[in-house]
């Protein structure tokens, strides 16, 4: 008996037989042979691809929502412009269809998997591999199933690909165990959305001899056990025994799925501050009706922004995995926690003075791509687009001139888009708010309160700066007065406000915010149930004599 410590992506226990998933089960032979000429290579080439595409296609078609945008993801990027054509420069060169697909794969697999400050792309990785070995195994006359099971395992593997997941017919995988891999990766994510435990980084020694061999799965615990004596075995089918009559037993409707009313009736909403399609997935899973802020700053690969296609991509995966809920875009905000702040050097700092919207409007260039590409996603779902760092009003009228530009652009080119997507500003400024009926006469269709920034502007205190942590108080008389401003022009001007940031995801503080006004809130997916539980505990009474004294 041997125990493996390890990483838990998805909770629960189970007992059962390892089957290994290895290199060789890969399949991952020589792919050198001999290429016939480019031409005949190149149109192998877009077969294959096609194949690939419908085959993901058929796997997206069984997936749900959340899991779809993983195989669209992969679809996707066997389109993209700049990675056909590298492969297709290889091909020219004599080399042959697969080995061409090969090299260009590895390489981009092995440059998102260089960034360590970007976690989102860098475990994008995986699917780049998982796609293109699709292509190659079609290329190879390969089968493309992995395992043959007649009755359920528990999977091992240095990594799983998506597509190891959806090879094996459901039920037949009792648990995953990993000597690599993340909890963020998209395996990590199916297996959390179809409830199998799951452990990774478990090390290469689990590898080496537990094919066969029974082993007990807690991913509660974080913990494998390898071989396990009878008394393990037994107290372990004894808790997994319990924990199915707890949750037997507990049939009443779970907190997610009951309806978000405080305790005297009034409707409040819950959305989701998301980094992409990963943690969007977690969001709609956790009960919340869409996404309140989504961080675009966070597809930046390598300190260039995307290009247009690129970012329409990453955008529809976005969508997909909100499964029709909507989605509300930030563009890119280059502050203090991002990793442009050295793009305009000189006086001007990005920690402050030229940060969101005071960025993008001296580099028009890449904001129009930004907006053309989200109008174009706005075809494929409700999504909404919010400026951040917006000061003033002469800041909205110049980006929406901008936004002029972009319509005028795509229906010069005869792009599809959505022509009616909804502009909004995030106030993150005290000067925003005190003239935030200023911008609704200007046209502005709703309002987001970034309570990280409108704090530590307010006070003058840098949230990451410890000695000055007293200072920052998201819910102090001056912070209470200023959403109060922002709330009473919203409801004169008919449009909706949601309050997101760190501080809403506090429950003590949400049920502050709710007392100011505020019914729609945008919090971290991880504290979407504690807040809800607190609001729907709470009465919705207004307050209009101001916040409690802080004592």
């Amino acid at each position: 008996m041997k125990k493996y410590q390890g990483v838990s992506v998805s909770s629960g226990l189970v007992l059962g037989q390892v089957s290994l998933i290895s290199k060789s089960n890969r399949d991952r032979t020589s792919i050198n042979r001999n290429p016939q000429n480019p031409e005949k290579e190149m149109q192998l080439l877009e077969d294959a691809i096609r194949t690939a595409q419908s085959e993901l296609e058929s796997m997206a078609n069984r997936a749900d929502a959340s899991e779809q945008a993983i195989f669209w993801f992969q679809s996707m990027l066997l389109e993209d412009e700049s990675f056909l054509n590298e492969v297709h420069s290889y091909i020219q060169a004599g080399t042959g269809a697969a080995e061409a697909m090969n090299r260009v794969g590895q390489r981009y697999a092995d440059k998102l998997l260089a960034m360590t400050d970007n976690t989102y792309l860098r475990l994008r990785n995986v699917d780049i591999l998982d796609a293109t070995q699709r292509v190659i195994n079609i290329l190879c006359d390969r089968p493309r199933m992995r395992l043959t099971l007649d009755h359920p395992v528990i999977l091992a593997a240095d990594q799983l690909m998506p597509s190891d997941l959806f090879s094996i017919p459901a039920g037949m995988i009792l648990g995953i165990i990993t000597s690599e891999g993340s909890a963020l990766s998209h395996a990590a994510i199916i297996a959390r959305a179809r409830k199998i435990p799951s452990l990774v980084q478990v090390g290469r020694d689990f590898l080496d001899d537990c094919d066969g061999r029974i082993v007990v799965l807690d991913a509660d615990e974080g913990v494998c056990i390898l071989d396990p004596d009878a008394d393990t075995r037994q107290q372990m089918v004894a808790r997994i025994c319990a924990g199915q009559r707890e949750e037997e037993g507990n049939l009443e409707t779970p907190l997610q799925d009951m309806p978000c009313t405080t305790r005297d009736g009034t409707p409040f909403e819950l959305l989701a501050n998301c980094f992409g399609p990963e943690d969007i997935d977690s969001a709609i899973q956790s009960g919340a009706a869409g996404v309140g802020l989504l961080r675009s700053d966070y597809q930046i690969l390598a300190g260039d922004t995307f290009d247009e296609q690129e970012q329409y991509f990453y955008y529809t995966a976005c969508i997909a995995a909100a499964g029709g809920k909507p989605i509300t875009v930030r563009t890119f905000d280059f502050g203090s926690d991002r990793t442009l702040s050295n793009v305009y050097r000189g006086d001007q700092s990005a920690h402050l003075g030229m940060r969101g919207i005071r960025s993008s409007l001296r580099s028009p260039r890449n904001f129009e791509a930004q907006i053309r590409a989200l109008m174009r996603a706005g075809t494929r779902g409700p999504l909404r687009i919010v400026f951040p760092m917006v000061t003033n009003v002469e800041d909205w009228d110049a980006a929406m001139r901008l936004v002029a530009h972009c319509r005028q652009n795509l229906d010069e080119r005869g792009v599809p888009y959505k022509s009616d997507v909804p502009f909004g500003i995030m106030l993150s400024i005290p000067a925003a708010c005190l003239t935030a009926d200023d911008f609704i006469r200007h046209g502005c269709q709703f309002f987001v309160i970034g309570t990280n920034d409108l704090t530590q502007y307010t006070h003058a205190a840098g949230r990451e700066i410890t000695s000055a942590e007293r200072y920052f108080q998201p819910t102090s008389k001056a912070m209470y007065r200023l959403i109060r401003m922002t709330v009473d022009a919203a409801e004169n001007g008919h449009i909706p406000v949601t309050i997101c940031g760190l501080a809403v995801g506090d429950s003590s503080n949400a049920v502050q915010y709710l007392h100011m006004g505020l019914r729609s809130f945008s919090m971290g997916p991880q504290n979407l149930l504690s807040v809800k539980k607190a609001l729907l505990e709470s009465e919705a009474r207004p307050d209009r004599e101001g916040p409690p004294e802080q004592g």
